[in-house]
């Protein structure tokens, strides 16, 4: 049974910090009492195995610059650790923890045969950029491609040589992309060392680069069907318009949905009849953001959150919906986590009691992850899939995740709840089959 204890707090006594309050550790908790899994086997499972700080020396301009990056690999009693990389300038370890233990949740809930890993590397862009502007005439995002090529060299050096290949298997994540990917195949020849590849490079998988998006849009649409609702009749704003924001915006109009309001880092745009995705998206691709698409039609964030609209889907950073502005929020019927944590934990029980309904990041977001398991067993050389098949793959998953989260939502309480008594139950009894707890 779960009883009440003093946590050993092991790895916060080692790193010197105290691990903020999170959502992940909440809801664990709350499923742990639901499944009657002990306070010690649930330390096991929260904590991770294994935390590497990696100090990353780059050379700019002639100057060297000293780049911070972190992995945690958190668990891999269901198979290797899957996770992607992170390139922000508020990176931290807890951040990056907190991460790859929801990447765990998300590959159990799928049913993937992966465990759950991450990588996080702090750099701040804009203030190198600041540094060097003068000498380096090119612009901004020139420089930051380069600065991220030297970056990532570096990286993939150290993760080489520290024997991670196939051990953990990266992906992108927010300011990543396939072209870092490359970069490991580049240097390992290995097409099973990293997922989402460009088009062409040995492995690659048709529909990875979509394959969040989508699954984001099916997963919307599999909770409109469930309540009755047809597309057409709905209303959506976006937060984030890279390649989840923008696949999600793209397939949810193809199905019918009216995007009302799309922001990014840099500003948004709202169109009160729905705004014409594939052209924004077409103007997005060419400007690296919808800001000056229509300058008279602008909104930002915090007016975009307070809009009444059927499903909010925040798709760009975390932490974005907590107990501060929950209660402004203008949506109506869902909101639908296409970024990884975006809603507190306090934030979901206030959704919650006033009858809006959360679908989680371990569900709406796992497209990607999905997509990835293919295109790792493909590189081990299994058979070669097609983007109908994996598109089909994709369905298949997701349609079992919702019977799945419908089947103990009301036992558990609501989809969030559901979807993470799921997956801790499925890790506990890899953990327990492996005499790992």
């Amino acid at each position: 049974m779960y009883e009440p204890r003093m946590r050993t707090k092991s790895m916060e006594r080692f790193v010197c910090s105290k691990e903020p309050p999170n959502r992940s550790e909440s809801l664990l908790r709350d499923s742990a009492k639901r499944l009657g899994i002990s306070n010690a086997a649930l330390e096991q499972i929260e904590k991770p195995y294994t935390f590497i700080y990696q100090r990353l020396p780059v050379e700019v301009e002639g100057e060297v610059i000293n780049i911070s990056s972190g992995i945690v690999l958190h668990n891999r009693a269901r198979g290797p650790y899957k996770g992607g990389i992170r390139i922000a300038s508020d990176v931290n370890i807890w951040e990056t923890n907190e991460l790859a233990r929801l990447m765990t949740l998300k590959t159990a809930l799928a049913d993937l045969e992966l465990g759950g890993g991450k990588t996080g590397i702090r750099v701040d862009f804009e203030k190198i950029y600041g540094m060097f502007k003068d000498r380096f005439k090119l612009g901004f995002y020139p420089f930051c491609d380069m600065l991220k090529d030297h970056i990532m060299k570096e990286f993939v050096d150290h993760f080489v040589e520290r024997g991670l290949v196939r051990i953990y298997i990266p992906a992108p994540d927010m300011g990543s992309s396939g072209r870092e990917m490359m970069l490991f195949y580049n240097r390992t020849h290995d097409p099973a060392v990293v997922t989402a590849k460009p088009e062409g490079i040995e492995g690659w998988l048709p529909g990875r680069h979509e394959a969040t998006g989508f699954g984001t849009a099916y997963a919307i649409l599999k909770y409109l069907e469930h309540i009755g609702k047809d597309p057409s009749e709905i209303t959506v704003a976006i937060q984030g318009f890279g390649n989840v924001g923008s696949h999600t915006a793209y397939y949810l109009n193809d199905y019918g949905c009216k995007v009302l309001a799309v922001t990014d880092f840099y500003g948004g745009v709202c169109h009160e009849e729905g705004i014409d995705v594939n052209e924004l998206m077409d103007y997005a691709r060419e400007n690296r953001t919808v800001k000056g698409y229509d300058d008279k039609h602008t909104i930002d964030n915090d007016t975009m959150f307070r809009m009444p609209v059927d499903i909010l889907v925040p798709a760009a950073s975390g932490h974005v919906i907590g107990k501060e502005n929950c209660g402004e929020l203008g949506v109506r019927l869902l909101v639908a986590e296409a970024a990884n944590m975006p809603v507190s934990y306090e934030a979901f029980l206030e959704l919650k009691e006033r009858g809006i309904d959360l679908l989680p990041d371990n569900y709406v977001n796992s497209g990607g992850v999905i997509a990835s398991d293919l295109e790792y067993r493909q590189g081990l050389g299994g058979t070669r899939y097609s983007r109908t098949q994996v598109f089909d793959h994709l369905r298949g998953r997701f349609d079992e995740m919702f019977g799945n989260m419908l089947e103990i939502k009301d036992r558990a309480g609501s989809f969030t709840q559901a979807a993470c008594d799921i997956a801790l139950r499925r890790i506990y009894l890899a953990m327990k089959t492996r005499s790992l707890i």
